[in-house]
């Protein structure tokens, strides 16, 4: 299913449970872990230090900037090796990367090797609000061309999966891999169509096509079709079946409506108390 696992850690309490989701999956699928440490360029070179230069003149910055690199050389040190040191101890093999750049490029960079990037749900200083669009971790998850599992502050172990279904190539592609993971963990599997009165019949003829492709590969899939607003009633019925996994594709919308109305992706990454896998078109 996964052979290698990107772990982004930046050593919040949120990345220490996404830890605990890569590692419980690195056993499960016998995969590698790569935790990955960015030092975001924007610390060394943002307005603070700005105003510092401004204030002490340029040659104390310059002895300044050298000091300030390695603290966050440390740092990324300290985090990386408690990482290491959790895997040793799990006997998961782990090899660490500490990167100095921007988040969304270097994450482009290091993830070309992964099979799936892992990251928590809130960052070290993000605040994770229903009308912020611009977090650092919804950034990088909409930059990912590779699938993500976004972890919540709690871990439960995935035994029932949700899986989001709108029949379009995102979701047929996010159908596939959540039977992937549905199989590979022996866990149960429920495809949700949120749809209009007026879309019914259409709605269910897709959602039993996608019932029926589960069965063509060994998985008995339940179906619920709803109606209401898709974001909203996703997380109802989440909550509702008790599952432990969602599983979406990515922004399905237009990059354009994305950034203006948002989308039913950034609403359930939001929102979700549990870990949200997406899955790439």
């Amino acid at each position: 299913m996964i052979k290698k696992i990107l772990l982004c850690t930046d050593g919040s309490p949120s990345a220490g449970i996404a830890g605990v989701y890569a590692r419980w999956l690195a056993k499960k699928s016998g995969a590698t872990i790569r935790a990955l440490h960015i030092t975001d360029q924007r610390l060394l070179e943002g307005p603070l230090l700005a105003d510092l230069s401004g204030a002490f003149g340029a040659q104390p910055y310059a002895a300044l900037l050298p000091q300030l690199e390695e603290i966050h050389r440390q740092k990324a040190g300290i985090i990386l090796t408690n990482v290491a040191s959790l895997c040793q101890a799990e006997q998961i093999p782990c090899e660490t990367i500490h990167v100095t750049g921007t988040l969304v490029h270097s994450l482009i960079e290091q993830e070309a090797v992964a099979d799936l990037v892992v990251l928590g749900q809130h960052g070290e200083h993000a605040t994770w609000s229903e009308n912020m669009l611009g977090s650092s971790v919804e950034s990088m998850v909409r930059a990912s061309v590779k699938p993500c599992l976004v972890t919540p502050p709690v871990f439960h172990e995935p035994q029932d999966l949700l899986l989001a279904y709108d029949g379009s190539r995102g979701a047929q592609l996010a159908l596939e891999s959540a039977i992937d993971w549905a199989l590979a963990l022996g866990a149960e599997m429920t495809i949700v169509t949120v749809c209009p009165q007026e879309s019914e019949a259409a709605a269910t003829a897709s959602l039993h096509a996608a019932v029926a492709r589960a069965g063509e590969r060994g998985l008995k899939a339940h179906p619920q079709l709803l109606h209401g607003h898709p974001e909203a009633e996703i997380l109802t019925l989440a909550e509702s079946l008790g599952a432990d996994l969602i599983v979406m594709g990515a922004y399905g919308h237009t990059r354009i409506r994305e950034f203006i109305l948002g989308s039913t992706t950034s609403h359930v990454l939001r929102k979700s108390r549990l870990p949200v896998l997406l899955v790439r078109s």
